[in-house]
């Protein structure tokens, strides 16, 4: 049976341009490409999912400058992930893409290629709604995210 990718996004949509990654996520899953997950922080219960798939697309939001080459010239960047950091002493329910990926190879054998994908914010403030700068950054950030997802299989 092969294993489908999944995409986690997370971020809080009430506190403005930190919904990104949730914005990101339901534009990737109106294409129907990945299994889609969209949560407000990443939590161990996450790992037996990342276990699961083929490949793992990370996406949130970030604050500062946005870079000067590439897609990180326009707000995205993407940066794969190792999972070779070591786990924080104590559990608690806000852990980093890495710790998850370590988690799942711990618990289940297995851990998948990763990536994360992060879109420049300017706006983190109590509101609901992306500020108009994300809300352009929105679909480039998709496209980076599908064109990281292994090709569908031929019907």
């Amino acid at each position: 049976m092969r294993r489908a990718p999944l995409v986690i996004a997370w971020g809080n949509p009430l506190r403005g341009d930190d919904g990104a990654g949730p914005a990101v996520a339901r534009a990737v899953a109106a294409r129907g490409s990945a299994t889609v997950r969209i949560c407000h922080q990443l939590t161990p219960e996450l790992a037996a999912d990342v276990a699961a798939a083929s490949r793992v697309v990370f996406v949130d939001a970030r604050a500062g400058p946005a870079g000067r080459t590439g897609a990180s010239a326009r707000g995205v960047r993407v940066r794969r992930l190792r999972g070779q950091h070591t786990p924080p002493a104590a559990f608690n329910h806000a852990m980093a893409p890495e710790t998850l990926l370590i988690l799942a190879r711990t618990l289940y054998g297995t851990a998948p290629p990763a990536f994360l994908v992060t879109v420049r914010g300017a706006r983190f403030a109590l509101g609901s709604g992306l500020s108009p700068s994300v809300r352009r950054l929105i679909p480039a950030a998709a496209r980076v995210v599908l064109r990281l997802l292994p090709p569908r299989p031929a019907s």
